[in-house]
């Protein structure tokens, strides 16, 4: 029964259902308290609710009773990631390879890290070994999609969204590709099919929510163009961005001392307060996205029909 119970858990698990697996995990640990697997499993699984402190507490249960699992260490970096801890998060990682060079769950969460980092060079090479090793894991293609996506490469994450979703329909990380590649696109209505299918599935997914409240800013008359904008700015990468910004900063006020100096003040004045406008516009819209998005979130948190 052990096993089955176990295997169980572990569908579960990968298909984002975490409260069936995690009530499994409780029989399991209750009939065998020391067995590792079940520990690490279990923190796996709270670390999908976003629960980090106990995760963290089950994976160094974990680790004192099985310190030879590559999954443990895995998990351990997705704490880190979390916790916005990503150079000690990619020790992890490397730990976990060290144990399991093929584990190709590493490569992929090294290659989100590595992005976080903008260092997307190292990125590319991550995900690249995990499609070398399994070129047919629904979940890597997603991993080299979202690299695309990303980098603004919108047809070729569609492209590997669509091959993900042809090895497995039901794979969250490729409707949750799929949708943000759409949504990206502008076709908000099938960005919203892919969003609600996963929240369907997985409503603790928190990638879900935020794809649903972002296609609602998309529509939204005064948040859509900040949201675009910003869209657009993530793509460039840190750098380029500062870039971005910075000259459009010096532009306009370079603009605005051309005209003073050929002694159109009024129009030098419209230029300058068009830049304020810009500046409290974004202010505005920062605040006013975190609200909008999490009274969305309060609307699937409180709807029991969904």
């Amino acid at each position: 029964m052990e096993p089955y119970k176990l295997q169980l858990a572990w569908e579960h698990h990968d298909h984002g259902r975490h409260d069936f697996a995690i009530e499994l995990l409780k029989e399991l640990l209750a009939e065998e308290p020391d067995g590792a697997i079940y520990h690490g499993l279990l923190s796996s699984c709270l670390v999908g609710k976003a629960r980090i402190y106990a995760a963290e507490y089950e994976i160094k249960l974990a680790l004192q009773l099985d310190p030879s699992q590559a999954f443990f260490f895995f998990v351990l970096a997705q704490i880190e990631v979390f916790k916005n801890r990503l150079k000690k998060a990619l020790e992890f990682c490397d730990e976990s390879l060290k144990l399991d060079p093929n584990f190709v769950s590493a490569y992929l969460l090294k290659s989100r890290i590595f992005q976080l980092l903008d260092k997307r060079k190292d990125a590319l090479e991550q995900v690249r070994r995990a499609t070398q090793l399994d070129p047919e894991n629904p979940d890597v293609l997603a991993g080299l999609g979202e690299y695309y996506l990303a980098t603004g490469d919108l047809k070729n994450a569609e492209r590997c969204a669509r091959q993900s979703l042809s090895l497995d329909a039901q794979d969250e990380d490729a409707n949750l590709l799929m949708g943000k590649t759409k949504l990206a696109q502008g076709d908000v209505q099938e960005a919203e099919y892919h969003a609600k299918f996963v929240i369907s599935r997985n409503p603790d997914s928190e990638a879900a929510l935020r794809l649903f409240s972002g296609i609602k800013m998309r529509g939204n008359w005064f948040l859509g163009l900040w949201w675009q904008f910003n869209s657009w700015v993530v793509t460039l990468g840190n750098l380029k961005s500062s870039v971005v910004l910075i000259s459009a900063f010096l532009l306009f006020g370079l603009f605005a001392q051309i005209l003073e100096d050929l002694d159109f003040s009024t129009a030098s004045d419209i230029v300058s307060y068009t830049w304020l406008l810009l500046v409290l516009y974004s202010w505005v819209g920062i605040p006013a996205y975190y609200r909008a998005l999490k009274k969305e979130l309060e609307k699937f948190s409180f709807n029991p029909d969904f």
